[in-house]
Formats: C-alpha cells, sequence, structure tokens
C-alpha cells in the first residue's frame, strides 16, 4: 500500500514539475527571445486538470479533504462512525455517477483535437472519471477501516 501512495505523490509531483518548467520556459521564449512558445497554454490545461484530480487522491489517501463535523460530533462516537460510513458510500456513490457521466463525455469527444498540438480532448476530460473513482474507492475503504475499528471491541 505505501507503493501506491508513493506513486500517487509521484504522479501527482511529476507534472507540477513539468508545468513549472514549462511556464519558466514560455516566460523566457516570449520576455527574452521574443519567440513565444504556442502550445504551452494547451500543455498547462491537460496538466492543471491531472494535477488537480491526482492532488484530490492524495487528500482523500491522508484524509485532508476539508471537513466540518459540527453535528456529527454531538452523536456518541459510534453513531459518528455509522454516520460518517453512510455519508462516505453515499458520497462515493455520487463520485461514481460523476464519473461514469465524465467517461461518457470523454468517450463522446475522443475524436475532436487540440487546435495546436492535435490531442485528443479524451486525455483531458478522462481525469475527472479517473479520479473520482479512486477517490470514492478510498472513501468506502476509509469508512469501512473506521467502522470495523470502532466496533471491533464490541462484543454483545
Amino acid at each position: 500500500m505505501k507503493f501506491i501512495a508513493r506513486l500517487t505523490d509521484w504522479l501527482a509531483a511529476l507534472p507540477l514539475f513539468v508545468l513549472l518548467v514549462i511556464f519558466n520556459v514560455a516566460v523566457v521564449m516570449r520576455y527574452f527571445v521574443d519567440r513565444p512558445l504556442y502550445w504551452t497554454e494547451e500543455v498547462s490545461g491537460l496538466l492543471i486538470v491531472w494535477i488537480v484530480m491526482l492532488g484530490a487522491i492524495a487528500a482523500e489517501r491522508d484524509d485532508q479533504h476539508l471537513a466540518i463535523p459540527v453535528l456529527v460530533d454531538l452523536f456518541a462516537p459510534k453513531v459518528t462512525v455509522l454516520i460518517n460510513l453512510v455519508v462516505s458510500v453515499l458520497s462515493a456513490a455520487f463520485l461514481l455517477y460523476v464519473a461514469y457521466v465524465g467517461l461518457m463525455l470523454a468517450l463522446s469527444v475522443k475524436f475532436k483535437v487540440t487546435g495546436i498540438l492535435r490531442v485528443s480532448y479524451f486525455w483531458i476530460d478522462i481525469a475527472i472519471p479517473a479520479g473520482f473513482v479512486v477517490i470514492a474507492a478510498y472513501m468506502v475503504a476509509q469508512g469501512v477501516a473506521q467502522a470495523r475499528k470502532a466496533f471491533a471491541e464490541y462484543t454483545p
């Protein structure tokens, strides 16, 4: 599991590094060489979508997404765990639905290409379904793990 966590971190860091290099080269080419790189906008758009989704996967994996549990914290600990599990399952179901719709969108634009590099929009749009499926899996796995841990010491 640590390997997958490291792989996710590297997959999120690599496009960020590439994006920074591209931006710096583009600035130098535009303002110092007077030869702008027209393809940088297309590449940066593609990279930003993937950076966001890979970052969201890492945030979900590390349980770092924003949560405001004011009402949930009013309940007993085991009830809180059950509420969190239900919310996780419902959230995962919503994410999987959006992933399905995103996949349909990605498949519908697979022959549409960007203006300069001629890259299929499929590679831009598929980031959302891919990211949401992984986030949903982490969400359910963490909810189940928390429920098992909370009820492990429970003996009727």
